[in-house]
């Protein structure tokens, strides 16, 4: 059942997705206006401003003739499914695809974190940034497999191991208020969970979004449950059951377990081949699933038969062995649609791919006759809104109808001019569209007027002048800080969005011949051209004045003085202003930089500033300000580029670590290969080491001899194939005298070499670690050099830590390995392998799955010894 519409006719109260979406209304909200005009009839509904949302970033893609036909079918379907898990690429695509395209039924998927905790092997992004790659990985997967995308609030603080940790960090009942919130928005029919609830699943997340599931089932039925919802304006839903969707990844005899209770489960063969769209479900699902690029799930397209098994675990007892028994999928539900499935059947048996166009005229009156339903009372009703909001939409796919806003500028600052071409086209000859006007950010409108011409584009140039006060634009959830929980503005976001709007947003209103009028809203995009990937698209933001740019967020100080250059960027013309800094405790600037005079847009200055260390000077961060006539901002500008996502950007705070920290050092030059993306080059540039870099693909052995020690990027072994013919020289390499630094592997299909082979001698990769980043170290070989050469090593090296101890420790480890330090998470046995070293040689070789990758950007002081030590010679080696 789709969410509780916000109907301007009918509402008065402040609804949770008016008063969620009110930056989307202030942004152009997609509606729907038929003959009665603006006031009496606009569909706005809180459903398809969710599903819309999925999507808002991009225009929609015309679609073919078979596939408005698709689309046609689908106006018959009215039931839906919500699937629930915890993480970007948990979701089971098949399914989603099967749902979506076989069923035809309104789909949905709520993944509770963005994914900011994981790895990433596309690129260096982590944390924050990352979250913003899943996220429009995961609404590029949607785009595929026709499913809509919600989150929770909850942030992925990484690996947990049983639900109770990932409880306790989240705060359960508030992630449960935001499972319980998307259910009675979405209102659907069935719930289905990814993983059990019995801890099966492994990861505490897994887990955790099974309970709050189950939970929230019940819970969104429940007046008493969370009632600040129902008084924002939500109304309470019952899902008529919820099902967990096993899988044979966790449970190889799978099939006769289902077999035993037949009563329980529901076989549903999500293989099939849908000749409209001209693919398998499983391809569908493949193409979705290879979305996820940065955690290297790219999926095969798989034909034939493929069998999902669904257990019950709430609602009433199956009478029959089908996932929507007892639901009405089709218009039998909604009480007085005797009419409208009458247009439909109509519409379905009398259109021509040929000429789409032809069936205008009966989407029209199929519109209008969705609208006087819609005007109904009772749940069931809201159907019929959402449906009149894509039976108006296949009007504009009909007619080839094609609505831009674009921009030949890609950025702009708040308090400059965008400039803006308001372009429509119709491309099929009739029947003829009248665009009435335009509007644009804060509802400035925009006089566009004229009957469109087959293949002639009706345009206007428009200037929009920017309200220096202009909020920036960048991922609403990253607007303020965060911790367990992000903390966007709820008087504007409810937190379940996946993405809004950005600030320069266009809505056209286009006339029928009947009389009837229908919208298009469209965000201003910067089309270019590049020489391999072709035509590329990306949404105009809205910047502040100028970005500081920080080209290292870490300073390790180790004298009295310490010298940060930030570089400032010009975002608009003539900016001029200072740049001010202000210091932890214990540390005073001893020079100001220069003041910037009249940057022009695009150009650099770099400044830099003296600070003094003083006694008492504490760890902590230098927050840089611009300040000038156009404005004042203390941000960093990233953008984020890759071409299976739409091009992002967002800020981070123009800060620099200060780390006053005696690292000693004892080696001068270090060889680097990468791995998936980490910042160890970095971290020992800091340390006043040279960073060579190899390439093992090319590299010889006289570049490794020059090298005081090698460090293998995080999971390099993983994803450069010629680490497996590089490896011997490796080895040699530290025979030789050299140390090797392997930072953590895992023993995946993409392993390039045998594990056992990537020591000198046999170790294995495993999938433990400590999740606990307070876990206190033991030191099993205090005496070994790498825990006292050249820095001495105690427990006051292990606080601080983010996020985690380490990660895919080393065990089964050959007798020449000695293990230097055991961790354990609460209630566990202590594990061994997250340091072990070995001589070999001259020289040694090292394995650690210490989560350096995350202690390093973030100025651990006890990680930048322990790297000291780990690319120390051994003691005699050449």
């Amino acid at each position: 059942m789709p969410p509780m519409k916000v109907h301007a006719l009918r509402t008065s109260s402040s609804k949770l997705h008016a008063r969620s979406c009110t930056a989307w209304d202030a942004h152009t909200r997609a509606g729907v206006v038929h003959r009665a005009g603006w006031g009496a009839v606009l569909i706005s509904m809180a459903s398809f401003v969710c599903a819309g949302l999925a999507t808002a970033q991009r225009p929609p893609a015309q679609l073919d003739g078979a596939a408005i036909l698709h689309r046609m079918q689908k106006l018959e379907v009215v039931g839906s499914v919500l699937y629930v898990a915890a993480h970007p690429d948990d979701e089971n695509t098949r399914l989603i695809s099967w749902l979506s395209n076989g069923k035809k039924v309104r789909t949905a998927y709520l993944s509770l974190t963005r994914g900011d905790g994981g790895q990433n092997l596309i690129g260096p992004e982590l944390g924050d940034a990352l979250g913003i790659i899943r996220t429009q990985e995961l609404l590029e997967a949607r785009r595929i497999d026709g499913g809509e995308q919600f989150f929770t609030r909850a942030v992925d603080f990484g690996y947990s191991k049983n639900p109770e940790e990932t409880f306790a960090k989240w705060g359960k009942q508030e992630v449960l208020g935001d499972v319980v919130r998307v259910i009675r928005t979405f209102r659907p029919d069935v719930i289905v969970t990814r993983f059990a609830t019995d801890g099966s699943g492994g990861h505490g997340h897994h887990t955790a979004s099974a309970l709050l599931a189950n939970e929230a089932f019940d819970l969104a039925a429940d007046p008493k449950a969370y009632p600040e919802q129902l008084k924002e304006g939500l109304e309470v839903w019952q899902a008529k059951r919820l099902f967990f969707n096993a899988s044979t990844w966790w449970k190889k005899d799978l099939a006769e377990e289902a077999a035993k209770d037949p009563s329980s489960w529901v076989q549903v063969d999500v293989g099939g081949f849908d000749p409209l769209l001209g693919v398998s479900y499983g391809e569908l699902a493949g193409r979705s699933r290879s979305q996820h690029k940065s955690q290297g799930f790219g999926a095969a397209e798989t034909r034939g038969e493929q069998i999902e098994y669904l257990r019950l675990d709430k609602g009433p007892k199956l009478a029959s062995l089908d996932l929507f028994d007892g639901v009405a999928l089709d218009w039998s539900r909604v009480a007085g649609s005797e009419r409208v499935r009458g247009l439909l059947r109509e519409a379905i048996d009398d259109y021509d791919p040929r000429a789409p166009e032809k069936s205008v005229p009966r989407l029209a009156e199929l519109s209008h006759a969705l609208v006087e339903l819609d005007l109904a009372s009772g749940p069931e009703h809201a159907w019929a809104g959402l449906q009149a909001q894509a039976a108006l939409q296949l009007i504009l796919q009909a007619c080839g109808v094609v609505v831009e806003a674009t921009s030949s500028s890609m950025r702009v600052a708040a308090g400059d001019t965008l400039p803006v071409s308001l372009t429509t086209l119709q491309r099929r000859p009739s029947p003829v569209l009248e665009v009435l006007a335009f509007a644009g950010p804060a509802f400035s409108t925009i006089p566009v007027q004229g009957k469109l011409s087959p293949n002639r584009a009706l345009s206007k140039d428009h200037a929009w002048s920017i309200p220096a006060a202009q909020t920036v634009d960048q991922p609403y959830w990253l607007a303020g800080t965060h911790a367990a929980l992000y903390q966007p503005d709820r008087k504007l976001y409810a937190g379940i969005e996946p993405v809004v709007p950005n600030a320069a947003s266009y809505w056209g209103s286009l006339r029928l011949e009947d009389g009837s009028t229908l919208r298009a809203d469209r965000q201003a995009m910067y089309t270019w051209v590049d020489r391999v990937a072709g035509e590329r698209s990306r949404p105009v933001v809205i910047t502040p004045v100028a970005s500081i740019g920080i080209p290292d967020g870490v300073a390790i100080v180790t004298g009295e003085r310490a010298t940060v250059a930030v570089e400032i960027e010009a975002l608009t013309d003539e900016l001029s202003g200072v740049v001010k800094a202000a210091v932890p405790r214990g540390w005073t600037v001893e020079r100001e930089p220069q003041p910037i005079d009249k940057l022009r847009r695009g150009e650099r200055r770099t400044v830099s500033v003296e600070f003094v260390r003083g006694s008492g000077a504490v760890r902590g961060p230098v927050h840089f300000t611009f300040s000038g006539p156009k404005g004042t901002t203390d941000r960093t500008m990233h953008v984020i580029d890759y071409p299976h996502i739409l091009p992002q950007t967002w800020y981070t705070p123009a800060d620099v670590m200060l780390v006053p920290e005696d690292v000693a050092v004892s080696v001068k030059t270090v060889g680097f290969i990468e791995g998936a993306g980490d910042e160890i080059p970095q971290a020992l540039e800091r340390l006043g080491v040279v960073v060579e870099r190899i390439d093992p693909a090319t590299a010889h052995a006289s570049d490794l001899a020059k090298c005081d020690a090698i460090v293998t990027g995080i999971r390099a072994y993983n994803t450069v194939p010629a680490l497996a013919r590089f490896q011997p020289k490796l080895l040699e390499y530290v025979a030789a005298g050299g140390t090797l630094v392997v930072q953590y592997n895992t023993n995946g299909t993409d392993l390039v070499l045998d594990a056992k082979k990537i020591g000198p001698y046999p170790f294995a990769l495993t999938r433990s670690r400590v999740t606990v980043e307070e876990a206190p170290p033991t030191f099993l070989a205090p005496k070994h050099a790498l825990m006292n050469v050249p820095n001495k090593l105690d427990a006051s090296d292990f606080e601080g830590w983010v996020q985690e101890r380490g990660l895919y420790f080393a065990g089964d480890l050959a007798p020449e390995y000695t293990a230097l330090i055991a961790w354990s998470d609460p209630g566990e046995d202590p594990l061994k392998g997250a340091l072990v070293a070995c001589d070999h040689g001259k020289g040694r070789f090292v394995y650690t799955g210490i989560s350096l990758f995350r202690q390093l950007p973030a100025g651990v002081p006890g990680a930048y010894r322990i790297l000291a030590n780990l690319i120390a010679r051994r003691a005699g080696g050449e």
